[in-house]
Parts: structure tokens; sequence; C-alpha cells
């Protein structure tokens, strides 16, 4: 009977378009990995270098280059704004930030073009981080956040929601220390667990960070580098000084708001473009930085963008490198838009070479040839 031919070729069909790939649906962000706490350290303590993680790190990382500087606070760690004074000594080569306003030439301090805003959030993901993520997704801006791994680790979708809204994810160490009063293999520890927990986040490598507080010396740098980390600071006079929110007794936030007043007075006077300090840490900060971002985009000739969009890096992380051409673009140029890995697509999907019109058409030739 011809009836078995028939049954064949449409279960064949039915079989072919089930296994063809399908039209991705709107949806929310995909949840991160899972993780879990007990493979980091403890949070917001200084990491322990004889752990096994952090002694294989150090055997792949060559310190040699690392200057012999004096350790600040003599060598106490300070989990504050480091100090200059006893018992922190400073040398004449010390390329100190907090004491001497020093620049490396490969620390991104500020963004080449006049008008470039490098727009940057440290100390998160919070709770508060989501109210601010809506804010620049509002208004399509994207920024860098410098992020704590401690926070990572507690918050992961936070942060994901965040680096698939396309904003740039960067260290901010593991526990927020003055990393100058912190010996070489403390340093390293406390940026390689930050930059695993972000791996493990998101599924891509920073190659950007940020000193807590900007305390750098050439000896962090030279730290910093060896891990593959670019160090950024800010334009001292672009400090929002919004912890002042939570001081006591607190500023209002009319006081943050007059400081950004002051930036657009400023910034079109400039040589260059800049690069600021706020943080999304508390609700008050980020309450701050609403109105900010509301305001800004209303002045004329500002551009906001992520620190590596403002430098030209088109591959702000370790497994971009290479993919996109050049891991930077000409100084002044406007960086491409490359698909983040999160949207990219998905190498695991069958490639089938038919489409529903030619199976159609394969079928009605069958039937013909059975009569």
């Amino acid at each position: 009977m011809k009836i078995f031919p028939i049954i064949t070729i449409a279960l064949a069909t039915f079989c072919v378009v089930k296994a063809s790939p399908q039209a991705a649906s709107p949806s929310s962000p995909a949840a991160p990995p899972p993780i879990s706490i007990n493979d980091y350290p403890p949070a917001d303590k200084i990491p322990d270098t004889n752990s096994p993680q952090v002694q294989a790190w150090l055997k792949e990382i060559d310190l040699s280059k690392v200057p012999n500087l004096p350790i600040s606070n003599g060598g106490k760690i300070n989990t504050q704004q480091a100090q200059c004074g006893p018992p922190t000594v400073i040398q004449p080569d010390q390329g100190s930030w907090t004491c001497q306003k020093f620049t490396a030439e490969d620390d991104v301090a500020f963004c080449p073009n006049v008008g470039d805003w490098g727009l940057t959030y440290d100390d998160g993901p919070s709770e508060s981080t989501p109210k601010l993520l809506n804010k620049l997704n509002e208004h399509k801006i994207k920024a860098t956040f410098f992020v704590v791994g401690s926070r990572v680790i507690n918050n992961p979708q936070i942060l994901k929601s965040a680096f698939d809204s396309g904003h740039n994810i960067a260290v901010h160490t593991w526990s927020h220390p003055a990393l100058t009063s912190l010996p070489n293999e403390a340093i390293v520890a406390e940026l390689k667990w930050t930059m695993k927990a972000i791996k493990d986040v998101v599924g891509v490598t920073p190659l950007y960070m940020r000193p807590p507080y900007g305390d750098t010396d050439n000896r962090v740098r030279a730290v910093a580098r060896a891990v593959g980390l670019k160090t950024v600071l800010w334009v001292p006079e672009f400090d929002s000084n919004d912890w002042t929110l939570t001081s006591n007794p607190p500023k209002t936030v009319d006081f943050v708001l007059n400081t950004f007043e002051t930036w657009m007075q400023t910034f079109p006077k400039l040589k260059t473009g800049f690069i600021v300090l706020e943080h999304d840490l508390y609700p008050q900060t980020v309450d701050a930085a609403v109105q900010i971002i509301d305001r800004a985009v209303k002045v004329p000739n500002l551009k906001i963008m992520t620190v590596p969009q403002c430098i030209g890096d088109n591959n702000p992380y370790l497994e971009l490198v290479g993919k996109n051409g050049n891991s930077t673009t000409n100084k002044g140029s406007t960086p491409g838009k490359s698909l983040p890995p999160s949207v990219s697509a998905s190498p695991s999907s069958p490639i089938i070479p038919f489409t529903v019109g030619s199976i159609i058409a394969v079928l009605f030739s069958s039937l013909l040839n059975l009569n």
C-alpha cells in the first residue's frame, strides 16, 4: 500500500521541522550559572594568600618586575583612605596617586576627546543597583561598573543583568582595602578572586580595574599589570563626593547635584574628556546618580559612555581580545558595536539546511511520484 511511504515522509518532515533552530523570543536576562560562596574566600576580608588557589595563581604570575617600594601604613592593612604621613613612607619614585597625584603612562585617567564622559560606578553590585540600571537603560546609556568581588557572589543576578544590558564590568578588588597597604601576594589575591567571580557569573574576564580610593603607586600598578589589568582612575575635579550622602551628618542630594552642575560648566573648557567617580552601593548615592543622569542627557555636546569606549577599546574582556580585530581603535574614533557573548549565536545549535518551503516541495513531489 502507498500509505506507508506517505506516513514515512510525514514523520520525516515533522522530525526535521522539530530539529530546526527556532527564533528566540524576547525574554528577561538569563540567570547566571549557579555559584557557591563556599568556593570563595570570606566576604569583605583579605583573602588567604596561602590558599591552594592563590598559590596556583602566584606560580603563574611573574612578579619579578614589581619595584621594591615601601608598603603604606607601616605594612598594616588599611581599610580606609591611605594616609600620606607616618607610618607611611613615600619615596620620590613611589608614583603614588594618593599622595603625589602621579599618573603612569598606561593609567586611564581621562577620556581623550573633549565632551566624552567615562561614566563609572564603584562598590556594587548592591540591591540599589537595579534602580540605576533601569535609569541607564531608559536613556540607552552604558557605564563601567567597578565591582567588589564579595558583592558579586552575593548579588550575581544583578551583575548578570548589568552585563546583559551592555554595561562594562571591571574589578574593584575583593574586600575594598587600600591596596598600597598590602604586600604583593595579597594584592594578587584581591584582584584575581574578583576576576574569577566576574568570570564565573558573566562568562568573561575583565581587563580593567580601579583601586579603592584611587590608592595606587608604582608597586601596585606593576602587580595589576602582572595579572593582566589596566588601572583606571578619574579626573580629581570630577569626584562626585556622593559618599558624603551617608556620612555623619549627611550632606543633602543638592550638594552632589551642585557638584554635577560644576562639572557641566567645566568640561567644555577642557582639552580632553573626563572620567568621574560615583557609587552604586547605597540608596542615597543611587538616587543622586539617577538625578544626575536625567540632567546629563539634556546637556549639549556631552557624550556618555563606558571607560573602554572613551579610549577606543572595543574588546574590554580577555576572551574578546583579537576576535573583533585590534583590541583598541584609534583614539577619537567611534567604537564599533559588537555583540556581547551573552547574545551571540549559540554554537551548539544544529545547522539544518532546510526550510519549511523546501520540505513541502519535496513532500509534494514524493506524493506525485507515488501515483
